[in-house]
């Protein structure tokens, strides 16, 4: 998953980054280590704090943390050129994700990228889903009593929605248009995981300013008449 993200990025050194959901921070270190400046945004206080440290033993700068709620952000606008997140965004409830997708597009200045890579399936609606489900159900079976527990569970949930909520890739796909995001792409990557991309537009070149209009040629000065003679002077021959 980390090597189809950073593929997808397309970094360059001094890219500002903004991971969303960082987790282990495992990303968000491959990230630095291609030169970008770094903000890794989760929840867990003790885990952001041994990222940090672990990114100053790697002596990777620019490296930063936050401890906030992803669903719950306020960032700079146009202060980022990639935001990313990868397998974060599939706990957060439809409306939550349109949101935060609609602030990614602030923060990110024009030209700049959003990535999802995410659990991607919806309900059994596309052949794609059906076979998730199928190789998702195979596999917990085979692992016995436990598996069944497991799948019992996870289907349950998956059901009512509850804790996870994931969407298909034409769901994410939606979700970036509506945002204002062009250049979408979608792809799978292995398994139930997808890959989006989305782009914030340039801005409008400024309307360049009109030519001044060309002087015309001043017109010739006319000849003068010669002055009149005074009374009681002869004109001159």
């Amino acid at each position: 998953m980390t090597a189809a993200v950073l593929a997808a990025g397309r970094l360059r050194p001094g890219d500002q980054v903004i991971e969303l959901g960082c987790g282990d921070g495992r990303l968000s270190l491959a990230l630095a280590e291609q030169g970008a400046a770094v903000l890794a945004i989760d929840v867990g206080h003790a885990a952001l704090a041994a990222l940090l440290q672990v990114a100053r033993e790697r002596m990777l700068p620019g490296f930063s943390v936050l401890a906030a709620p992803i669903e719950d952000l306020t960032l700079p606008e146009r202060s980022a050129d990639l935001v990313v997140s990868c397998y974060a965004l599939h706990r957060l409830r439809d409306a939550d994700k349109a949101r935060l997708v609609a602030a990614a597009y602030r923060w990110l200045r024009p030209g700049g990228m959003l990535l999802v890579a995410d659990m991607m399936f919806g309900r059994g609606g596309t052949s794609r889903d059906r076979a998730i489900i199928r190789s998702k159900v195979r596999s917990l079976a085979r692992k016995g009593i436990g598996g069944w527990w497991r799948i019992a569970k996870n289907g349950y949930r998956y059901l009512i929605r509850a804790k996870e909520h994931p969407i298909p890739i034409t769901g994410w796909t939606a979700i970036l248009a509506r945002a204002g995001f062009t250049a979408i792409t979608a792809s799978s990557i292995v398994n139930e995981a997808g890959l989006v991309t989305g782009r914030r537009p340039e801005d409008p070149a400024p309307p360049e300013d009109p030519a001044p209009p060309e002087n015309p040629a001043p017109p010739e000065n006319p000849a003068l008449p010669e002055d009149p003679a005074p009374p009681g002077e002869p004109a001159p021959a």
